[in-house]
């Protein structure tokens, strides 16, 4: 259940960073006003990076449960780090 939530949680700013790598490496120019064409290959994927590149809005809404999502996922680790070096 956690996984899922996280995942979830995630996926935008995870987005974000798939669309803002893709715009850095083809060297296409996106910004928030409008799609730019962006050819790869024959194809025009300047619409697809704009998508990507418009999870960072759904970002700044998910900081909150992004943080609560790793604190979490530290205090399960430090949790299981504890048990065994306990045992």
């Amino acid at each position: 259940m956690m996984l899922a939530v996280t995942a979830l949680v995630w996926t935008p700013a995870l987005l974000f960073a798939l669309g803002f790598g893709l715009a850095h490496l083809t060297g296409c120019r996106v910004d928030e006003g409008s799609a730019h064409p962006c050819l790869v290959a024959g194809i025009d994927i300047g619409g697809l990076l704009y998508t990507l590149l418009m999870m960072g809005w759904l970002v700044i809404l998910a900081l909150p449960f992004m943080l609560l999502t790793g604190l979490i996922w530290l205090g399960i680790g430090l949790r299981a780090l504890a048990s065994t070096w306990l045992s």
